[in-house]
Protein backbone atom coordinates (compact mmCIF):
# COMPACT_ATOMS: atom_id res chain seq x y z
CA UNK A 1 0.00 0.00 0.00
CA UNK A 2 1.52 3.50 -1.17
CA UNK A 3 1.82 6.04 1.37
CA UNK A 4 2.11 9.84 0.88
CA UNK A 5 3.17 12.12 4.13
CA UNK A 6 2.33 15.78 4.11
CA UNK A 7 3.28 18.15 7.20
CA UNK A 8 4.98 20.96 7.13
CA UNK A 9 7.01 19.73 10.21
CA UNK A 10 10.04 17.36 9.55
CA UNK A 11 10.55 15.71 13.43
CA UNK A 12 6.90 14.83 12.90
CA UNK A 13 7.47 13.44 9.51
CA UNK A 14 9.96 11.47 10.59
CA UNK A 15 8.06 10.49 13.85
CA UNK A 16 5.05 9.65 11.67
CA UNK A 17 7.72 7.10 8.92
CA UNK A 18 9.16 5.57 12.02
CA UNK A 19 5.77 4.59 13.63
CA UNK A 20 4.85 2.97 10.33
CA UNK A 21 7.95 1.60 9.63
CA UNK A 22 7.65 -0.18 13.00
CA UNK A 23 3.92 -1.07 13.31
CA UNK A 24 2.63 -1.44 9.94
CA UNK A 25 5.14 -3.11 7.29
CA UNK A 26 2.34 -3.32 4.39
CA UNK A 27 3.11 0.31 4.10
CA UNK A 28 5.96 2.18 1.84
CA UNK A 29 6.43 5.39 2.13
CA UNK A 30 6.50 6.86 -1.56
CA UNK A 31 7.17 10.57 -0.36
CA UNK A 32 7.17 13.13 2.47
CA UNK A 33 6.21 16.35 1.85
CA UNK A 34 5.74 20.15 3.12
CA UNK A 35 3.91 21.99 1.38
CA UNK A 36 0.32 21.01 -0.80
CA UNK A 37 2.59 22.33 -3.68
CA UNK A 38 4.81 19.62 -3.38
CA UNK A 39 1.95 16.72 -2.44
CA UNK A 40 0.43 17.50 -5.55
CA UNK A 41 3.35 16.75 -7.52
CA UNK A 42 3.84 13.29 -6.33
CA UNK A 43 0.28 12.79 -6.87
CA UNK A 44 0.71 13.62 -10.45
CA UNK A 45 3.58 11.43 -10.51
CA UNK A 46 2.97 8.20 -8.30
CA UNK A 47 0.65 5.77 -7.74
CA UNK A 48 -0.71 7.04 -4.09
CA UNK A 49 -3.12 4.58 -2.13
CA UNK A 50 -3.33 7.05 0.82
CA UNK A 51 -2.30 10.09 2.18
CA UNK A 52 -1.54 11.23 5.52
CA UNK A 53 -2.04 15.09 5.59
CA UNK A 54 -1.92 17.93 8.33
CA UNK A 55 -4.42 19.94 8.65
CA UNK A 56 -3.08 22.91 9.81
CA UNK A 57 0.34 23.17 7.68
CA UNK A 58 2.74 26.76 6.96
CA UNK A 59 0.53 29.19 5.67
CA UNK A 60 -1.82 26.88 3.79
CA UNK A 61 -4.41 23.95 4.92
CA UNK A 62 -3.77 20.57 4.10
CA UNK A 63 -7.89 20.91 2.69
CA UNK A 64 -6.47 22.77 0.24
CA UNK A 65 -4.68 19.42 -1.08
CA UNK A 66 -8.46 18.81 -1.97
CA UNK A 67 -9.30 21.84 -3.24
CA UNK A 68 -6.46 22.45 -5.57
CA UNK A 69 -6.58 18.54 -6.96
CA UNK A 70 -7.09 18.65 -10.88
CA UNK A 71 -6.93 14.88 -11.80
CA UNK A 72 -9.17 11.84 -11.62
CA UNK A 73 -10.40 10.47 -7.88
CA UNK A 74 -8.23 11.13 -4.72
CA UNK A 75 -6.50 8.42 -2.81
CA UNK A 76 -8.08 7.85 1.05
CA UNK A 77 -7.13 10.62 3.00
CA UNK A 78 -6.31 10.28 6.83
CA UNK A 79 -5.86 13.86 8.43
CA UNK A 80 -3.67 14.52 11.11
CA UNK A 81 -3.69 17.56 13.91
CA UNK A 82 -3.43 18.32 17.51
CA UNK A 83 -6.44 19.58 17.22
CA UNK A 84 -10.06 18.13 17.38
CA UNK A 85 -12.28 21.29 15.86
CA UNK A 86 -11.56 20.02 12.44
CA UNK A 87 -12.98 16.66 12.86
CA UNK A 88 -16.39 17.90 11.33
CA UNK A 89 -14.88 19.26 8.66
CA UNK A 90 -12.62 16.27 7.66
CA UNK A 91 -15.79 14.03 8.05
CA UNK A 92 -17.07 16.92 5.19
CA UNK A 93 -14.30 16.23 2.83
CA UNK A 94 -14.89 12.39 3.00
CA UNK A 95 -11.87 11.49 5.42
CA UNK A 96 -11.02 7.73 5.87
CA UNK A 97 -9.59 8.39 9.41
CA UNK A 98 -8.81 11.49 11.40
CA UNK A 99 -6.05 11.10 14.09
CA UNK A 100 -4.84 13.58 16.78
CA UNK A 101 -1.45 14.31 17.44
CA UNK A 102 0.78 12.87 19.25
CA UNK A 103 -0.39 10.04 17.10
CA UNK A 104 -0.82 6.73 18.72
CA UNK A 105 0.63 3.92 17.63
CA UNK A 106 -2.64 1.91 18.06
CA UNK A 107 -5.43 4.21 16.38
CA UNK A 108 -2.61 4.58 12.81
CA UNK A 109 -2.33 0.52 12.90
CA UNK A 110 -6.24 0.71 12.98
CA UNK A 111 -6.81 3.63 10.29
CA UNK A 112 -3.89 1.78 8.17
CA UNK A 113 -5.97 -1.20 8.18
CA UNK A 114 -9.20 0.38 7.33
CA UNK A 115 -7.23 1.77 4.68
CA UNK A 116 -6.07 -1.91 3.31
CA UNK A 117 -9.49 -2.60 3.45
CA UNK A 118 -10.44 0.58 1.25
CA UNK A 119 -7.41 -0.67 -1.28
CA UNK A 120 -8.03 -4.36 -1.42
CA UNK A 121 -12.30 -3.47 -2.67
CA UNK A 122 -10.89 -1.15 -5.38
CA UNK A 123 -8.09 -3.44 -6.50
CA UNK A 124 -10.97 -6.74 -6.25
CA UNK A 125 -12.97 -4.44 -8.40
CA UNK A 126 -10.11 -3.84 -10.69
CA UNK A 127 -9.84 -7.86 -10.88
CA UNK A 128 -13.89 -8.34 -11.38
CA UNK A 129 -14.21 -5.98 -14.52
CA UNK A 130 -10.61 -7.79 -15.87
CA UNK A 131 -12.76 -10.97 -16.12
CA UNK A 132 -15.30 -9.98 -18.04
CA UNK A 133 -13.16 -9.48 -21.03
CA UNK A 134 -12.00 -7.22 -22.96
CA UNK A 135 -14.99 -4.76 -24.44
CA UNK A 136 -15.48 -3.92 -28.09
CA UNK A 137 -17.44 -0.98 -27.62
CA UNK A 138 -17.73 1.93 -24.94
CA UNK A 139 -20.79 3.90 -24.20
CA UNK A 140 -19.76 7.41 -22.98
CA UNK A 141 -21.83 9.34 -21.14
CA UNK A 142 -21.37 13.29 -22.16
CA UNK A 143 -22.68 16.90 -21.23
CA UNK A 144 -24.22 16.54 -24.79
CA UNK A 145 -25.79 12.92 -24.63
CA UNK A 146 -24.10 9.69 -25.15
CA UNK A 147 -21.22 8.66 -27.71
CA UNK A 148 -20.90 4.96 -28.56
CA UNK A 149 -16.84 4.40 -29.19
CA UNK A 150 -15.43 1.60 -30.99
CA UNK A 151 -12.29 0.42 -28.54
CA UNK A 152 -9.94 -0.30 -31.05
CA UNK A 153 -10.35 3.32 -32.37
CA UNK A 154 -9.38 5.16 -28.79
CA UNK A 155 -6.05 6.38 -28.97
CA UNK A 156 -5.51 7.66 -25.11
CA UNK A 157 -7.35 8.82 -22.09
CA UNK A 158 -6.37 12.02 -20.34
CA UNK A 159 -7.48 12.51 -16.99
CA UNK A 160 -9.36 16.13 -16.63
CA UNK A 161 -10.30 16.56 -12.89
CA UNK A 162 -13.87 14.26 -13.18
CA UNK A 163 -13.84 14.22 -16.37
CA UNK A 164 -12.13 11.83 -18.89
CA UNK A 165 -11.27 13.27 -22.53
CA UNK A 166 -10.62 10.59 -25.11
CA UNK A 167 -8.16 11.05 -28.17
CA UNK A 168 -9.71 8.87 -31.24
CA UNK A 169 -7.53 7.65 -34.68
CA UNK A 170 -9.71 10.26 -36.82
CA UNK A 171 -7.97 13.23 -34.02
CA UNK A 172 -11.50 13.71 -32.33
CA UNK A 173 -12.15 13.31 -29.03
CA UNK A 174 -14.88 13.03 -26.76
CA UNK A 175 -15.29 14.34 -23.20
CA UNK A 176 -16.76 11.71 -20.66
CA UNK A 177 -18.86 12.66 -17.72
CA UNK A 178 -16.90 9.78 -15.57
CA UNK A 179 -13.22 9.68 -13.96
CA UNK A 180 -10.49 7.68 -15.69
CA UNK A 181 -10.24 5.58 -12.85
CA UNK A 182 -13.35 3.64 -14.13
CA UNK A 183 -12.55 3.81 -17.42
CA UNK A 184 -8.90 2.36 -16.82
CA UNK A 185 -10.47 -0.90 -15.29
CA UNK A 186 -12.66 -1.34 -17.88
CA UNK A 187 -9.85 -0.86 -20.68
CA UNK A 188 -7.05 -2.76 -19.57
CA UNK A 189 -8.52 -5.96 -20.76
CA UNK A 190 -8.32 -4.33 -24.13
CA UNK A 191 -5.15 -3.67 -24.39
CA UNK A 192 -4.89 -0.30 -22.45
CA UNK A 193 -2.09 1.02 -19.81
CA UNK A 194 -2.14 3.93 -17.40
CA UNK A 195 1.66 5.16 -17.98
CA UNK A 196 0.97 8.47 -16.21
CA UNK A 197 -1.28 9.63 -13.09
CA UNK A 198 -2.99 11.45 -15.73
CA UNK A 199 -2.90 9.33 -18.97
CA UNK A 200 -4.17 5.83 -20.09
CA UNK A 201 -2.54 4.80 -23.73
CA UNK A 202 -3.61 1.84 -26.09
CA UNK A 203 -0.26 0.18 -26.22
CA UNK A 204 -0.90 -0.84 -30.15
CA UNK A 205 -1.23 2.87 -30.56
CA UNK A 206 2.47 3.80 -29.05
CA UNK A 207 4.84 4.32 -32.50
CA UNK A 208 7.83 5.05 -30.18
CA UNK A 209 9.14 5.19 -26.29
CA UNK A 210 11.74 8.41 -26.01
CA UNK A 211 13.95 7.85 -22.98
CA UNK A 212 15.04 11.49 -23.39
CA UNK A 213 13.19 14.37 -21.22
CA UNK A 214 12.23 12.18 -18.38
CA UNK A 215 10.77 10.06 -20.63
CA UNK A 216 7.35 9.91 -23.05
CA UNK A 217 5.53 8.60 -25.98
CA UNK A 218 4.84 9.24 -29.29
CA UNK A 219 1.47 8.04 -30.58
CA UNK A 220 0.30 7.32 -33.71
CA UNK A 221 -1.87 10.53 -34.36
CA UNK A 222 1.57 12.68 -32.93
CA UNK A 223 0.57 13.71 -29.54
CA UNK A 224 3.23 12.87 -26.87
CA UNK A 225 2.21 11.49 -23.55
CA UNK A 226 4.65 11.45 -20.54
CA UNK A 227 5.69 8.51 -19.02
CA UNK A 228 6.03 8.67 -15.12
CA UNK A 229 9.26 7.04 -13.45
CA UNK A 230 7.34 4.47 -11.52
CA UNK A 231 5.49 2.95 -14.44
CA UNK A 232 8.35 3.17 -16.93
CA UNK A 233 9.82 -0.57 -16.06
CA UNK A 234 6.03 -1.75 -16.67
CA UNK A 235 5.46 0.24 -19.82
CA UNK A 236 8.60 -1.53 -21.18
CA UNK A 237 7.93 -4.94 -20.62
CA UNK A 238 4.42 -4.64 -22.05
CA UNK A 239 6.08 -3.25 -25.17
CA UNK A 240 8.45 -6.24 -25.50
CA UNK A 241 5.37 -8.54 -25.94
CA UNK A 242 3.70 -6.48 -28.38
Amino acid sequence: MNVLLLDDEQPVLESLKGKLNLFCPEVTIIGMCKSVKEALAVLHEEEVDVVFLDVNLNGESGFDLIDQWDGDELPSLIFTTAHDEFAVQAIKYAALDYLLKPIDAEDLVLAVRKAGERVSIDRQAVVTEAAKGAPKKLVIPTTEGMYILNVNEIVRCESSSNYTQFFLKNKTSVLASKTMKEYEILLRPAGFERVHKSHLVNLEMISRYVSADGGYLLLIEGSTVPVSNRRKEILVQHLKRL
